[in-house]
């Protein structure tokens, strides 16, 4: 019993000592900026419908959840009747270099919807998750930088300039 109390007391001051120097920070870019393409711009408005569809709800229950996490009102025989909300949903469809993107945001919508088709210029900044450690003479040093997503700003259209 002592010599696994101790192996456990071992591992933990290993573990600490391996790791108990290193700081893992999110950090930013400055604002980037590249050129794209606006494929779409989409729309897709609310609605609200009812459906019946199987339960998990007992006999007895006066309410249960069909297998799509909506509640309704159990009707018995393993169905339900569920009402089923579906939000109002606005987006923008990018090409760039790295890819295809969605941004899904009215205002940005309201802005592109009239010129799907032509290039605009997108800010956004890139998100790293970033390691620290300390060398030798006990400074902090970078380790590693992984890049984990981005942040879009914003895009504005590019205008054609006038001959």
């Amino acid at each position: 019993m002592k010599a696994q109390k101790l192996l456990s007391l071992v591992t933990a001051v290993v573990a600490l000592v391996a790791t108990g120097c290193q700081e893992t920070r999110i950090e930013q870019s400055s604002v980037l900026y590249e050129s794209a393409t606006i494929l779409s711009a989409v729309h897709t408005p609310s609605h609200h419908k009812l459906g019946v569809k199987a339960t998990t709800a007992d006999k007895e229950d006066l309410v249960g959840i069909d297998f799509g996490g909506n509640l309704g009102l159990n009707l018995g025989n393993g169905m339900q009747v569920s009402a089923v909300e579906v939000p109002e949903k606005f987006a923008v469809v990018f090409d760039c270099e790295h890819g295809q993107f969605i941004v899904q945001r009215k205002e940005l919508y309201d802005k592109l919807k009239g010129v799907v088709g032509k290039r605009v210029v997108v800010s956004y900044k890139e998100n790293y998750r970033v390691t620290y450690d300390k060398d030798d003479t006990g400074k902090k040093v970078e380790t590693s930088r992984v890049l984990i997503g981005y942040d879009f700003i914003n895009a504005s259209v590019v205008e054609k300039a006038e001959k």
